[in-house]
């Protein structure tokens, strides 16, 4: 439930379409839910911001309004406009139009798309799909909080959960994106898989295999690449685990049952990708390169930084960084658990520590250079977020199997991650707010002079996320009474 209210703030505080590719994202989840898989193909000239994804730009039929803004706001990289220049125009009733979005896999749009059947098109309704989006997203995060208070060492697996969860993660579940509850799903396996094969001589909590195959399903079908961060974190998972612990799973009825329902989700998936073949839908604010390969792959691995940022918060259409006080303590507390863990835990975990770390700089540059390495740069920091979020969840993970790492946790250590945690949290949002009510540069107490407006006032928005980051914070690193002895 805090999950959800935290992601349902971000939901009511940005201005429509102020998150990526949100204006294709919402035609994409009406024209789905009223029947139209792909769209067809053009049969004449596009909009020339749509020129550059080529093939991928499809047409359906979806309401004029929507399409009355262009594929992307005018606010949008544009710091100095604010969200009062953004007009809907048009009609509401349906016309054809155009949206590099239409081969996105439909699992997620189908569920916000069905706000579209009872309201009709319009600021209101966007509003109601980011928070049917909040929803999912904080019912995902809820297991994972779940799995962590049924752990055998919950502070210091919440500790890591804190940490995974940065700004962006809440920002995107906020919005009408596929991308949050992506990751809010692989949070939750990375979670709740840790967990289960955490007790090897232990009955298997059928309550977290099913936080696990609910989990596993939704981030196979939410995005092309769900299948990949599947198998990158089982394989994480496989590795960390003892044979006893994998001999339990096994012989569980239930663990069989979902571990099937995700390999159909896995497999329907690829087959969507196979023959559907969706493009990024990032790659229409981007212009061809003319890079080889090699060249490429330099210029990704020189893009690693920025997108690091990017998964602690970037917000907007990457228009709008966290301030230092939100990343660097951030970054120290993330730096603060992989060192200690390299330095304490068993080799054979510190090894797969490191492999995970690994993968989280290697792949995006692999799958950003292979595919589109025509298009430019198209990968953003929150697409790694899935395998990412995995690294402090890990570190935390394998500190709990040893001594010394249980000894860490104690009240001033807790305290002070509750601290960045929430005072990190809090600066992300109200920044992300007084961005759209005053702008950048704009008088620190933005909610007295706002000239944007969101459908609740900003000061109540504001003291609103205060209380519940706080009580969110609490309830995530607060000793639960359920926890089993180490």
């Amino acid at each position: 439930m805090l999950v959800t209210v935290l992601c349902g703030l971000w939901a009511i505080s940005q201005p429509v379409f102020a998150g990526p590719d949100e204006p294709a994202n919402v035609i994409r989840a009406t024209a789905l839910a009223h029947g139209q898989l792909t769209g067809d193909e053009p049969r004449g000239p596009v909009a020339r911001s749509l020129r550059r994804v080529g093939d991928s730009v499809r047409i359906v039929r979806a309401p004029a309004i929507y399409a009355s803004i262009g594929a992307v706001p005018c606010f949008a990289d544009h710091v100095d406009l604010l969200a009062p220049c953004l007009r809907f125009r048009g009609p509401t009733e349906d016309a054809d139009v155009a949206t590099y979005a239409a081969r996105q896999p439909p699992a997620y749009y189908d569920a916000v798309g069905l706000v579209s059947w009872v309201h009709r098109a319009g600021t209101a309704t966007v509003y109601l799909m980011r928070l049917v989006s909040a929803v999912v997203t904080g019912a995902l995060l809820a297991s994972a909080i779940t799995a962590v208070h049924r752990s055998a060492a919950p502070l210091l697996l919440g500790v890591g959960l804190a940490v995974a969860v940065t700004p962006m993660v809440l920002f995107l579940g906020g919005l009408v994106n596929p991308s949050g509850p992506e990751i809010a799903a692989a949070l939750a396996f990375w979670v709740c898989s840790l967990v289960l094969v955490s007790r090897p001589g232990a009955p298997v909590d059928n309550t977290v295999v099913a936080g696990a195959g609910a989990a596993g399903c939704v981030l196979a079908l939410s995005r092309q690449l769900g299948p990949l961060w599947l198998v990158l974190i089982a394989a994480v998972v496989l590795a960390i685990a003892s044979r006893e612990a994998l001999r339990s799973l096994v012989r569980s009825t239930w663990v069989r049952v979902w571990g099937g329902l995700i390999v159909a989700s896995t497999l329907a998936q690829v087959a969507w990708d196979v023959i559907v073949q969706p493009r990024d839908a990032t790659l229409a604010a981007r212009a061809p390169s003319g890079l080889s390969w090699l060249e490429q792959v330099q210029d990704s691995f020189g893009q690693t930084f920025r997108w690091y940022r990017e998964m602690i918060g970037w917000f907007g259409w990457l228009d709008n960084p966290a301030a230092t006080l939100v990343w660097i303590p951030w970054t120290a507390a993330l730096a603060f658990l992989v060192f200690v863990a390299l330095a304490w835990v068993r080799q054979r975990h510190a090894a797969v520590l490191v492999a995970l770390l690994a993968a989280v700089v290697v792949v995006p540059v692999i799958v950003n250079a292979t595919p589109y390495n025509t298009d430019g740069t198209f990968w953003q920091g929150s697409y790694t977020l899935p395998l990412a979020v995995g690294v402090p969840i890990l570190a935390a993970f394998t500190l709990a199997g040893t001594e010394r790492g249980r000894d860490l946790v104690n009240g001033r250590f807790v305290l002070v991650v509750g601290l960045v945690v929430g005072f990190g949290q809090f600066l992300a949002f109200a920044q992300d707010l007084r961005r759209y009510t005053v702008g950048v540069d704009g008088p620190i107490a933005y909610f007295q002079r706002a000239q944007w407006n969101p459908p609740l006032p900003p000061l109540l928005l504001t003291v609103a996320y205060a209380l519940t980051v706080t009580a969110f914070v609490a309830w995530l690193l607060g000793r639960p009474t359920d926890a089993a002895p180490l």
